[in-house]
């Protein structure tokens, strides 16, 4: 047995293996204790069948079904029965990275508004913004800050700052004069209370005690005002010095701090001066279409590509968050031509009635990859350079009738690194008759026939797991190879993928 039958092998051993590990996983999950809650939305953009479930940022189950009901989208939510959720939860509809798969985000609310019963709507509910959204607000953000442009608002901006620095320069100069004046005014008006104020003390006090000798013990209520006065002299009297003596050395450190930073402000004012210059100068260039920003305020074609560069980025994501994707493992035995095959593969399906197909593989018989002619003894004769290495397959296919009965697909490309072309009928997605046609120079090689090579079989897949099966008949067209081909393999949807990453995330053994 040579070394790419025993890959072969090995890759679809491989596969199997998985595919019941998968299956038996599946089925734990699904046997799981759990409860199951319900959440009504407006819209649920790209959330599917599968997707996680996170309480508080800890993954805890999926989203078990998705239907409409009346106006609103009902959402079916199962996870674990060890969490507890309350009345007033909240659930949220978010992105997962720049992808956009979508994921339910659960806050379980609080203890004191009481458990939900199980079976129960989760009345709180909020969709998140997708990624297309953002690239939207990008673009429209573009359009506003040109509005802005456009519109002379960044001039005006600039011209008032100009203005500001100017009328900030003349009060400083026209107040200076003012302003030395006040401070002397301060320091006199100190010097004056530090000799007049215990004079009026002492007066308060004489009249305080005046007034209790000519109230009497019985005038309860004049007492304590008299009481009271009294309290405030005594604090009046130890605070007021205190209070002179810092109010005149604040006055002085005013005066000292503009004597000593005269040459700074005068500087400061400069520098006003000379920025305000200078943004004139910006904006004489601005309109005057110099540099980036000039061109961008003054040329549309500028701004127009810069637009059109942000709505382009966008559109890869929004066709990849379009498309279908399913992957397969597989490995095929052909009796005829003992051809043994095993590969990887992915569809990618932008639209329901188009996909492009991807994959590598491995085939026992190879391929022809050269042909030369070659001169002997004057006898000119053919060969052919064969390739058992990895191949390829690459195919575009296409709705060709669609019936109520089934679709009629054609397909084109590449397969086994050869041109190939082929027809199927689609019953569903998961039963197909499938027909190949490749190999179309085999005239070169030493088989013993100059026949493409043609398949015809039946594609089947488990409705409720990712195996399936494929068998019919193997190139058909050559008597001398005429057989029959079986095979086996895994196709992981993309809703599938979701799915099992969302259980190995929630399994708890």
């Amino acid at each position: 047995m040579n070394t790419t039958v025993k890959v072969g092998l090995f890759v679809l051993l491989t596969s199997i293996v998985a595919g019941y590990l998968i299956i038996t996983f599946d089925t734990q999950m699904f046997n799981k204790s759990k409860k199951v809650y319900y959440a009504y939305f407006n819209e649920a953009p790209g959330l599917s069948v599968g997707a996680d479930v996170s309480v508080k940022g800890i993954k805890a189950g999926k989203v078990e079904n998705i239907t409409l009901e009346g106006n609103k989208v009902k959402i079916k939510i199962g996870f674990t029965k060890d969490i507890m959720i309350y009345k007033n939860a909240k659930v949220y509809i978010r992105t997962l990275g720049l992808m956009g798969d979508k994921y339910v985000y659960i806050d379980p609310g609080t203890p004191d508004a009481g458990v939900l019963p199980e079976k129960g709507v989760i009345s709180k509910t909020k969709v998140y913004a997708s990624t297309e959204d953002a690239f939207e607000s990008a673009s429209k953000l573009m359009d506003n800050i040109n509005k802005a442009i456009g519109n002379g608002k960044l001039a005006k901006l600039i011209e008032d700052i100009d203005k500001l620095a100017v009328e900030t320069r003349q009060l400083v100069a026209e107040n200076r004069k003012n302003l030395k004046k006040s401070i002397d005014n301060i320091e006199k008006i100190t010097s004056s209370l530090k000799t007049s104020l215990p004079t009026l003390i002492a007066k308060i006090e004489k009249v305080a005690d005046n007034l209790e000798k000519i109230t009497g013990e019985n005038k309860e209520d004049i007492r304590e005002i008299v009481k009271n006065l009294k309290e405030t002299t005594i604090a009046l009297k130890e605070k007021t010095p205190k209070t002179l003596k810092d109010i005149d050395s604040a006055a002085k450190e005013v005066k000292n701090t503009l004597h000593e930073n005269r040459s700074d402000i005068k500087a400061s004012i400069e520098k006003i001066k000379s920025a305000s210059k200078k943004l004139d100068e910006i904006l004489e260039k601005i309109n005057e279409g110099k540099g980036t920003l000039g061109k961008l305020v003054n040329e549309d074609d500028m701004y127009n590509n810069i637009n059109e560069g942000v709505k382009a980025f966008s559109k890869p994501f929004k066709i990849l968050l379009d498309s279908e994707l399913d992957i397969y493992m597989y490995g095929e035995k052909h009796t005829g031509n003992k051809d043994e095959k095993a590969g990887f593969a992915v569809s990618l399906a932008p639209n329901y009635d188009r996909y492009l197909y991807l994959g590598l593989l491995s085939n026992s018989n190879g391929s022809i990859t050269e042909v030369e002619e070659v001169n002997q003894n004057g006898q000119v004769s053919t060969r052919a350079t064969r390739n058992l290495n990895i191949l390829f397959d690459v195919q575009y296919a296409h709705t060709l009738w669609e019936t109520k009965y089934g679709n009629l697909w054609v397909r084109a490309g590449l397969k086994e690194s050869a041109a190939a072309a082929g027809f199927d009928w689609w019953f569903n997605k998961n039963v197909r008759i499938t027909s190949d046609f490749y190999k179309f120079d085999r005239e070169y090689s030493t088989d013993k026939t100059d026949k493409p090579e043609f398949d015809l079989g039946l594609f089947y897949k488990f409705e409720k797991y990712p195996l399936y099966l494929k068998f019919g008949g193997s190139d058909l067209l050559a008597k001398e190879y005429r057989g029959f081909y079986f095979g086996a393999g895994l196709m992981f949807s993309d809703e599938y993928l979701k799915y099992m990453i969302g259980s190995l995330g929630s399994f708890r053994p």
